[in-house]
């Protein structure tokens, strides 16, 4: 029986992509051991089927200084690293696979490594680029060249490196990370969970949308402009109501709660907590537009959005704002696209939606097309086939 073995500083099933990929390969006959985070009410041991979720550390909701995350994440690795080594006593592992962030976490597979056991890093963000876009104005940002090495030294030792945007890539190419070393996967939306509902309509909508936003929150992704926009909307079609849901930045939640208050907004905007995927699905399908309001910065400008995915998935027009990352896959008459940071301009472009139920229709067309060729049926036999690849070459290199 072959076997994965994972490690991620973040929550199994709760993290999509790991769930994802874990679920692909336990589709394909593999064992897949996931060494995680839990929540309070969690087993430390779970099994789903061929899956089986070890929990090795008790996550923490509350937004963390960047030294207490590096301090927690490192204890995080000392464990996973142990629980490895302890669980590789019972069988074999064929490839450990490690999700940042941290990039560092990638050495949990170092005796691995060393017994001839491929290692392969997914990196779902560019930490330098991250790391860039948090400290912007702050003292941190001199360990700039320090979070630039831990990337090179991380992505040197993995056998394989995934990531999920073509801005990504291109970024570890410019770094000096051999092309054939880096596999592209893109983030797509579970299309057993995001499916077209049987009731969405076109119409125009005269009184207000629904607009929908869910994932993180954070002010690097916008939700300030969505709200003012919001404020403006409301003065042409009063029934607008945006509705976010994720996980948020505490001081950037008070700070959302207080512009909705100012403006007047507690009846059109709704601060949600976190929704589960099963959820999420559910949201989307009660929804009209889907807004992404990302800042234009050196992260957001290359990191794409998955919400988008998962919107075209089901059919949910989309209004985005205008950055190299989303066009790369959506064109202009694919997702309605807005000036980032504009909020004048993005209530401007949810008007002209509103209004012509026709253009939406053929937006969310024209965008199902294009989602078709980064899908995750594609995205999934890409990772399945770059896992069999590099378990195959390793029982090469033993005969």
């Amino acid at each position: 029986m072959l076997r994965v073995g994972m490690a991620v500083f973040s929550y199994y099933p709760a993290d999509p992509r790991v769930r994802r990929e874990a679920e692909v390969l336990a589709r394909a006959g593999y064992e897949v051991d996931v060494i995680c985070l839990g929540k309070a009410g969690e087993p430390s041991y779970e099994r789903f089927g061929s899956i089986t979720a070890y929990r090795v550390m008790r996550g923490t909701e509350k937004k963390e200084s960047l030294i207490k995350y590096f301090a927690l994440s490192s204890v995080f690795a000392s464990l996973a690293f142990a629980k490895l080594l302890t669980l590789s006593l019972r069988h074999r592992y064929h490839l450990i696979q490690v999700h940042n962030m941290p990039d560092h976490l990638v050495f949990v597979g170092m005796l691995h490594k060393l017994a001839g056991v491929p290692v392969m890093i997914d990196l779902h963000d560019l930490t330098v680029e991250l790391f860039e876009s948090k400290t912007a104005g702050s003292v941190l940002k001199k360990l700039l060249p320090m979070v630039r090495f831990v990337e090179r030294l991380s992505c040197d030792f993995a056998d394989c490196v995934l990531t999920t945007s073509p801005g990504f890539r291109q970024k570890l190419l410019e770094r000096g990370i051999a092309p054939k070393k880096v596999t592209l996967v893109f983030n797509s939306a579970d299309s057993n969970l995001f499916k077209v509902p049987a009731r969405r309509q076109w119409r125009a909508i005269e009184d207000g949308p629904a607009l929908l936003y869910h994932g993180t929150v954070a002010r690097r992704f916008g939700l300030h402009v969505s709200i003012e926009a919001v404020a403006l909307l409301k003065k042409r079609l009063p029934a607008t109501r945006l509705l976010i849901y994720g996980k948020y930045d505490p001081t950037y939640r008070e700070e959302l709660r207080e512009l909705v208050k100012r403006l007047g907004l507690e009846e059109n905007v709704e601060i949600g907590g976190y929704l589960p995927m099963e959820k999420i699905s559910e949201a989307i399908g009660s929804s009209d537009i889907g807004v992404v309001s990302y800042l234009n910065d050196p992260f957001m400008n290359l990191a794409l959005s998955t919400k988008i995915f998962e919107y075209v998935c089901m059919g949910m027009p989309v209004v985005a704002a205008r950055l190299d990352s989303i066009k790369s896959v959506f064109d202009e008459e694919s997702i309605k696209y807005f000036n980032p940071g504009d909020p004048a301009d993005l209530a401007d472009r949810i008007e002209e939606f509103c209004r012509d139920p026709e253009a939406r229709k053929s937006f969310t067309e024209r965008a199902a097309a294009a989602y078709e060729v980064v899908s995750w049926p594609v995205m999934s036999a890409r990772y399945l086939n770059t896992v069999n690849e590099l378990i195959f070459e390793g029982h090469k290199n033993d005969a």
